[in-house]
C-alpha cells in the first residue's frame, strides 16, 4: 500500500514541492504518522521549507508528526541509511524543529488537547553555510580491495547466509535467521 501511494502522491507533491525526490512513509508509523522525504538540497534552510511544504502539500499530510529530510543520495527505505543520516548529521539544537498545538487527528491519542497536536521536523541533510561554521566531512567510504576480499571470505567467516545488500521495505532493519 504504501508504494501504490508512493506514485500516485509523488508528482503531485513535487509539483508543489520541486525539490522532493521521494517519499516514504513507514508501515511502522501507522501508514501516515512518520514520513521520510528526500531532496536535492541546494540551498541552507531548504530541508526546513521541505518539510514544512510536505505539512501543506496535502489534506492526509496534515496529520503527519515527524518528517526526517535526508539528502538525494540516502535510500529513505532502507532504515539503516536513514538512522545513518539522522545519526551523523543531525546537531538537535540546529536540526530539530516542533511545531506546538497544530491541528490535529482527533482519534491521535498521544496529543495532549483533542484536535491539536505537535509536530516535530527534523534535518538530517547534509550542511551548508551557514548552517555550520566548519567545513562538512565527506562520508567515509571503504577500501574497494578490502570490500571485495572481504566478500570472497564471506562463507568463510560463517555468515554467507546473511543477506545484507537489499532491504524488504516491510521490514525495519535485518531479518537475522535463526
Amino acid at each position: 500500500m504504501a508504494i501504490a501511494l508512493n506514485r500516485i502522491y509523488t508528482p503531485i507533491l513535487r509539483q508543489q514541492v520541486s525539490e522532493i525526490v521521494d517519499f516514504f512513509l513507514p508501515m511502522e508509523s501507522l501508514s501516515y504518522k512518520a514520513a521520510v522525504i528526500s531532496i536535492d538540497k541546494a540551498y541552507p534552510g531548504q530541508a526546513r521549507r521541505a518539510a514544512l511544504a510536505f505539512w501543506s502539500a496535502l489534506p492526509q499530510f496534515t496529520y503527519t508528526k515527524f518528517v526526517i529530510v535526508v539528502d538525494k543520495d540516502v535510500n529513505i527505505r532502507d532504515p539503516r541509511q536513514v538512522v545513518w543520516a539522522v545519526s551523523s548529521k543531525v546537531d538537535p539544537v540546529r536540526d530539530v524543529f516542533i511545531l506546538p498545538d497544530t491541528p490535529f487527528d482527533t482519534l491521535d491519542f498521544a496529543s495532549i488537547k483533542i484536535g491539536l497536536g505537535g509536530r516535530m521536523g527534523i534535518d538530517a541533510t547534509t550542511k551548508m553555510p551557514p548552517e555550520t561554521d566548519h567545513p562538512w566531512g565527506d562520508p567515509l567510504q571503504p577500501d574497494p580491495a578490502v570490500v571485495a576480499k572481504v566478500d570472497q571470505r564471506w562463507a568463510e567467516y560463517g555468515l554467507a547466509d546473511l543477506q545484507l545488500g537489499e532491504v524488504d521495505p516491510n521490514l525495519f532493519g535485518y531479518e537475522m535467521p535463526t
